[in-house]
């Protein structure tokens, strides 16, 4: 949760003790009843949308992590079907090699279309590559290796749009929190413009801290 969220949230609830604590001001200024509730609605949207932005960042961290590593095995698996294709374009009669990819470290989307070509042209040469100890279940596991990649890719494309949808929210939440503390304020400063006991105590529910204190032990230099 940032500072600035934080430090909304708490000026929101203490608007709303507040409220509680005056709850004659809302017979004697009845715009400030509709004012509070409102205040307590903001207060519900900021936890509900930091709850959400928290999920879908790990999310989006653990599909990060997740993606990754399901290239890497499935690159892995892609660079043993071409040094075995090489050998076997020497040693077997009729061998014809498509099994091959570029130097250097594959993008995601070249991975993908290697391993959907050598799935297509594999089966014709299954007993040629059987004998070096790639089977059809090793084909096979390499089916899967690229098609958990795909999902892990999903799953973090879905997170990262969560995610916007979550950060968008609490934007939305934090201006209405805003919006509705500018509206309380004015409502009772002018009401309580005689009243300096009152005011003040108003005025120290509303503030907004800035700034968090920092915590001992933390340098600043």
């Amino acid at each position: 949760m940032s500072d600035k969220r934080r430090n909304i949230l708490e000026t929101a609830e203490n608007i709303d003790y507040y409220g509680e604590a005056n709850s004659a001001l809302q017979h004697e200024l009845p715009f400030t009843a509709e004012l509070f509730a409102a205040n307590r609605d903001n207060i519900g949207r900021l936890n509900r949308a930091g709850v959400t932005s928290a999920s879908a960042g790990g999310a989006r961290r653990s599909g990060t992590r997740s993606k990754v590593a399901r290239f890497a095995e499935l690159e892995s698996d892609l660079r043993l079907v071409v040094k075995t294709a090489r050998l076997l374009e020497k040693t077997e009669p009729g061998f014809r090699n498509t099994f091959t990819i570029p130097r250097g470290a594959l993008n995601y989307d070249e991975g993908l279309a290697f391993a959907d070509a050598f799935q297509a042209d594999a089966p014709a040469f299954q007993a040629a590559f059987a004998k070096y100890g790639l089977t059809a279940e090793f084909f096979a596991e390499m089916a899967a290796a690229a098609a958990e990649f795909r999902s892990a890719a999903h799953e973090q494309a879905d997170a990262q749009r969560t995610g916007v949808g979550a950060t968008a929210e609490q934007e939305a939440a934090l201006e209405a929190t805003l919006a509705t503390r500018r509206q309380l304020d004015r409502a009772i400063r002018n009401h309580y413009r005689d009243d300096p006991q009152k005011l003040a105590e108003w005025l120290t529910a509303s503030h907004i801290r800035q700034r968090n204190p920092v915590r001992k032990g933390s340098s600043g230099s």
